[in-house]
């Protein structure tokens, strides 16, 4: 079955707003709780099948217009069923100037004998954010299946003012590789990957030098700066929520982190535009409402001792079995 998910957003009278979507069976594409709860916008794509089937090709269409804000959630689980062709995913991203698009999907399980291939082509203009993930499972561990898929492409490219910034290529054969051993999935049975592009990347590496120093018994992880302007991390676990819950905690950090930047952008411009002597004041009061917003969410719980930023964090590993927890 061919299906298609087209979703364009714009900002209009100060907020992001859908301007254009459509969507065939068997997906669905809807707002994410209230439409108008936030400034920014949140849209969840749900599926009435149950899971992607032999020669499935779906498109996935999302255009963010200049300084439109978009979160894009999931419903469950990508689940791939037996397959003797194949089926495919290709998502194509354009990200206009002073826009921000957030997009972590469920992880990808693949049955026995599944084929898929997933392309992503993103298109950045010069000062967008992209916050983006993706999680890889071995397989229905529970019904045995682990590693017996047959093959799994993945390929994210990512483009920055029409060149190309950054490509992730990933192909997984069980049957031709030793995934299971060192440099693969080493014993664990998920792999997640993060990727943060941003033209501020590297003052976010800098803040998570500090944040992510916390050691954990079930996941394993480490990031780079892959260029100027991409911070990549992959991690490793054994529990698909778990791994799910810890990108959505690091999307939510990034997505803080940017909207500080925004607003220290926004303070500058006060700055040039009335000088600097009669905005002072201003300045403050646009920094101290950032900040006490992103602490009111939960998002900020320590400032970083050096600098004023309202990013710093600590996060801890919970010692019940609920999983992260951070404050």
């Amino acid at each position: 079955m061919d299906s298609k998910i087209v979703l364009n957003v714009a900002k209009e009278d100060g907020r992001s707003r859908l301007k254009e979507s459509y969507h065939n069976a068997p997906y669905k594409l809807t707002h994410y709780g209230a439409a108008n709860l936030t400034d920014h916008l949140e849209m969840i794509i749900m599926s009435a099948s149950p899971g992607i089937m032999d020669t499935d090709h779906l498109h996935i269409d999302v255009h963010v217009k200049e300084e439109a804000q978009l979160k894009l959630f999931t419903q469950s689980f990508n689940k791939l069923h037996p397959m003797k062709t194949g089926a495919s995913q290709h998502t194509d991203v354009q990200v206009a100037s002073g826009g921000i698009l957030h997009y972590i999907p469920h992880p990808v399980t693949p049955f026995k004998d599944s084929i898929f291939k997933a392309t992503n082509h993103i298109h950045l203009a010069e000062d967008a954010v992209l916050m983006w993930g993706d999680i890889i499972s071995v397989g229905r561990i529970y019904m045995k299946e682990a590693f017996e898929f047959d093959r799994l492409h993945t390929q994210t490219k990512i483009f920055r003012s029409g060149k190309l910034a950054f490509i992730d290529n990933q192909l997984l054969q069980p049957k031709k590789q030793p995934i299971q051993k060192m440099l693969f999935f080493e014993g664990y049975t998920h792999q997640a990957t993060f990727i943060f592009s941003a033209v501020f990347a590297q003052e976010l590496k800098n803040e998570l030098d500090e944040i992510l120093t916390v050691e954990y018994n079930d996941i394993s992880y480490g990031f780079t700066r892959a260029s100027s302007d991409v911070i990549i991390l992959r991690a490793l676990g054994s529990d698909g929520e778990l791994l799910y819950d810890f990108l959505q905690m690091l999307g939510q950090l990034c997505w803080d982190f940017t909207m500080h930047k925004l607003s220290e952008s926004k303070a500058a411009e006060v700055i040039e535009n009335e000088g600097a002597e009669s905005s002072s004041v201003v300045v403050e009061t646009v920094l101290a409402e950032s900040i006490a917003t992103e602490i009111v969410t939960g998002a900020v719980a320590a400032k970083k001792k050096r600098t004023a930023s309202p990013l710093k964090k600590r996060v801890v590993k919970s010692k019940t079995e609920e999983g992260l927890k951070y404050a």
